[in-house]
């Protein structure tokens, strides 16, 4: 079980545009495959509108293997997101490799990750896709955090993201 805080930017990298909090928790019931469920909450600047609360919740599997000092995940993950009577669902679908030196508190890392709309007839079409390379920090046994860049391709419009987050297993 964990819990995560998190602090991203806009495009411009002066100003934030997002905070949150989330819960975690995952359960491993084969050598190489876990659960997981999670709920979280973001305070978003909308622009115009302001800052807005929205909610979530997410659960999904998660896949990995080893292979010498490299570490290889999928995950499939539903998730529903909450924001003023508003629901959005999606299935996340992401490809994940990792450097994971031995006797290191720093991992490189690199994913790519689609979005699907479900309840859509567009299911089939992506919504949008996520590139992100970040670094892992491993402070201690229970302290962690994730250094990251995120570019989000999205027919609306594309996004560059910075942000940081900080993590507590328990």
């Amino acid at each position: 079980m964990s819990a995560i805080a998190e602090l991203r930017m806009d495009d411009s990298f002066q100003t934030f545009d997002r905070w949150g909090l989330a819960l975690n928790a995952d359960y491993r019931f084969l050598p190489f495959m876990r659960i997981e469920g999670g709920y979280e909450i973001h305070h978003r600047d909308r622009g115009e509108a302001g800052w807005k609360f929205r909610q979530r919740y997410g659960v999904g599997l998660i896949a990995h293997a080893k292979w010498g000092l490299f570490q290889f995940s999928l995950r499939e993950r539903f998730q529903q997101t909450f924001q003023e009577g508003d629901i959005e669902s999606n299935l996340r679908s992401r490809a994940e490799i990792a450097f994971v030196p031995h006797n290191s508190i720093l991992s490189p890392y690199f994913s790519t990750e689609l979005y699907q709309q479900v309840g859509h007839q567009s299911f089939w079409s992506v919504d949008r896709i996520r590139y992100r390379p970040g670094l892992d920090i491993q402070i201690s046994k229970k302290w962690a955090l994730d250094l990251f860049y995120c570019f989000q391709y999205a027919p609306g419009g594309n996004k560059h993201i910075a942000g940081i987050e900080c993590s507590f297993s328990f």
